[in-house]
């Protein structure tokens, strides 16, 4: 009882030493935030405006599968066959007006995970994080790490119409001949081949190409408040790293580290920054254009989608293996 006293003690110390960071600063800590929320509002609405809802035959197709699903669980069959051939009807639909789709988005999900600290915060976590583990005192070091984020999440469901479309044929197909529990098992493996894709936006590193943008259109006459952003900027840097969003020894990271302290070089002296701001906000562009293009696939979707291409009437029959074998890989390489 006397060690969770403790461990409480040092963990309430650490997390009252993070919010006072900031507190000698107002300043800093009100900049931060402004950044936070403006980088939260940007990328939010450049995702947004990214994505593509698909046609509503689509998505009234895809709705009527999962009414027939419910209706199956319920026994009432005629219900779900009513739902499959609206289904269906709405399939053809969509295929007609455009033969050519294949991966269609269905729906787009963004979540955000804001931790309000800076750097040193983060590290003093880390560290207590550590004793705690050394002393394995597990669940502790969990509670310690669990705020530990700071992104965006965007995740992308996509229906597969080379797919998809079959599976809900071949259901009303087991259905008309009275084979429920066949045209249940059809719906149910089918929603394992839509699509899921997650992106991952680290908000530091959003957070920093902001503040560097903000130090970039201040008059040349303040000096100070510039330099100030660029500081913050410097620290959202360290604090991606801390948080594990990118290494510090990587030749990104190192580049924007080295381009931002030429900036307070150059303000501090001949004050001949316009160059060199555009070089950080290209460093920064590059970096995170590359995070957003980095689409991490659900793996057993991606195996079904390749196998669909060359038998994709077969491919509905064999989704359930996939998902078991990449999950078996997954185990793989977390190992």
């Amino acid at each position: 009882m006397k060690k969770r006293i403790l461990i409480s003690t040092i963990l309430a110390t650490v997390l009252f030493a993070s919010t006072t960071l900031y507190a000698k600063s107002t300043k800093d800590e009100v900049n931060v935030a402004q950044s936070s929320q403006l980088s939260i509002d940007k990328e939010s609405k450049k995702q947004k405006e990214a994505f593509k809802q698909a046609p509503k035959e689509i998505v009234e197709g895809f709705n009527q599968t999962l009414k027939a699903i419910e209706a199956l669980e319920n026994s009432k069959n005629d219900t779900a066959k009513k739902a499959l051939k609206k289904a269906t009807e709405n399939f053809n639909t969509a295929l007609k007006n455009a033969p050519e789709l294949d991966l269609v988005p269905l729906s787009q999900e963004i979540v955000v995970h804001e931790f309000l600290g800076n750097s040193s915060s983060v590290k003093k976590s880390l560290t207590l994080a550590k004793n705690l583990l050394e002393d394995y005192d597990t669940q502790t070091a969990r509670v310690v790490l669990m705020p530990l984020e700071d992104e965006m999440i965007v995740t992308t469901d996509s229906i597969p119409m080379k797919l998809y479309p079959l599976a809900t044929k071949d259901a009303l197909k087991a259905l008309e001949k009275g084979d429920k529990e066949r045209a249940l098992e059809l719906l149910t493996v089918s929603l394992n081949t839509i699509a899921s894709e997650t992106v991952l936006m680290p908000l530091p590193l959003l957070v920093a190409e902001d503040l560097v943008v903000g130090a970039s259109v201040l008059d040349k006459e303040n000096k100070k408040d510039a330099l100030a952003l660029l500081t913050l900027a410097q620290d959202e840097l360290k604090k991606a790293v801390y948080l594990g969003y990118t290494k510090k020894h990587s030749k990104a990271y190192k580049a924007l580290e080295e381009e931002i302290e030429s900036v307070k070089e150059e303000i501090k002296g001949k004050n001949i920054v316009e160059k060199f701001y555009d070089k950080v906000k290209n460093s920064f562009h590059g970096l995170v254009s590359k995070i957003r293009g980095d689409v991490v696939h659900e793996k057993a979707q991606e195996e079904v989608r390749t196998y669909e291409n060359k038998e994709a009437h077969k491919a509905i029959n064999v989704a359930s293996k996939f998902t078991t074998d990449a999950k078996v890989d997954e185990a793989k390489t977390v190992k």
